[in-house]
C-alpha cells in the first residue's frame, strides 16, 4: 500500500523543483554579467595600452607610420567614447569592438614581433645550410659511402637556399620597420625544415656491410681406402698361409 505523508514540514516537491529552477537562472545570469565585464575590461585596457605603445615614443612606435598612427589614435579616442557612454552593451558588441580595433593594432604588434626574432631565425637558417653544406662537401668516414651525385644534391639546395635567403635579407634592409617586412621568419622556419628533412634522407643512407672473409679450403685431401689397396698387410701373416683348416 502506498503511503502519502501529509503535514510534513518543508516545500513540496513542485515548490523545491521551481525554487531549483530559480536558482540555476540567478548563476546564470550572474555567469553573464561577469563574462561581460570580463569583456568590458578587455576592451577598455586594450583601448588604453595600445594608445601608449603606438605613441611616437613607445615600444610599437617605429612600426607604424604616422598617417596609421593618427587614424589608429582617433578610433581609439572613438572607441572610449563609446564604451563609457553604454549603458547596457552586451559581452557580445564588446567582442566586436575589441575585434575592430585588432584589425589595425595586430598588424603592427605582429611587426615588431617580427622583427625581434628575425636575427635568430637568420642565424639558425645560415647554420644549417653551413653545417649540411660541410658535410657533402667533406664527407669523411662518417658519410664517405653515399654517393657524389646525392652529396651534390645537398650542396645544390644548401646554395639554392643560401641565394634566397641572400636577396631577401637585402630586400628587408631597404625597408622601414612599419613596412610589412619581406623577410618572414615562418618562411625561413619552413625553409629550414625543408632543407633538413631533404639532407638527412640523404645522409640517414646506412653503410654497406662489410663483405665476410672467404673461407679457406683444406687443400689437403684425405683419400678414402679402396677394397685392397692402402690397406696394411702383416707380414707374419702373410707368410703363415691360409688359416688352418680341420679336416674331418
Amino acid at each position: 500500500m502506498k503511503i502519502i505523508a501529509n503535514g510534513c514540514p518543508g516545500l513540496s516537491p513542485k515548490e523545491l523543483q521551481a525554487k531549483k529552477d530559480e536558482e540555476s537562472r540567478m548563476q546564470a545570469d550572474m555567469a553573464e554579467i561577469i563574462e561581460t565585464d570580463a569583456r568590458r575590461n578587455d576592451l577598455e585596457s586594450y583601448i588604453f595600452t595600445m594608445r601608449d605603445k603606438t605613441s611616437e615614443s613607445g615600444e610599437l612606435g617605429e612600426f607604424v607610420s604616422a598617417a596609421d598612427r593618427e587614424k589608429f589614435s582617433a578610433d581609439l579616442t572613438k572607441m572610449e567614447d563609446w564604451l563609457y557612454d553604454a549603458e547596457d552593451a552586451t559581452k557580445v558588441m564588446y567582442v566586436d569592438k575589441l575585434t575592430e580595433l585588432r584589425k589595425q593594432g595586430d598588424p603592427i604588434k605582429w611587426r615588431h614581433q617580427e622583427s625581434q626574432i628575425r636575427g635568430e631565425w637568420i642565424d639558425a637558417l645560415s647554420g644549417t645550410i653551413a653545417n649540411y653544406k660541410a658535410a657533402a662537401q667533406n664527407p669523411g668516414e662518417k658519410y664517405g659511402h653515399i654517393a657524389t651525385e646525392k652529396l651534390g644534391k645537398i650542396i645544390s639546395e644548401c646554395e639554392v637556399v643560401a641565394k634566397w635567403l641572400a636577396e631577401m635579407k637585402a630586400k628587408q634592409e631597404k625597408l622601414s620597420k612599419c613596412d610589412r617586412p619581406v623577410l618572414i621568419c615562418a618562411d625561413m622556419e619552413k625553409k629550414n625544415k625543408d632543407l633538413a628533412k631533404s639532407a638527412d634522407d640523404i645522409l640517414a643512407e646506412p653503410k654497406p656491410k662489410p663483405a665476410e672473409p672467404e673461407k679457406k679450403q683444406d687443400e689437403r685431401k684425405v683419400e678414402e681406402p679402396n677394397s685392397e689397396e692402402g690397406k696394411t698387410v702383416d707380414p707374419a701373416a702373410s707368410a703363415a698361409g691360409p688359416p688352418n683348416v680341420d679336416v674331418d
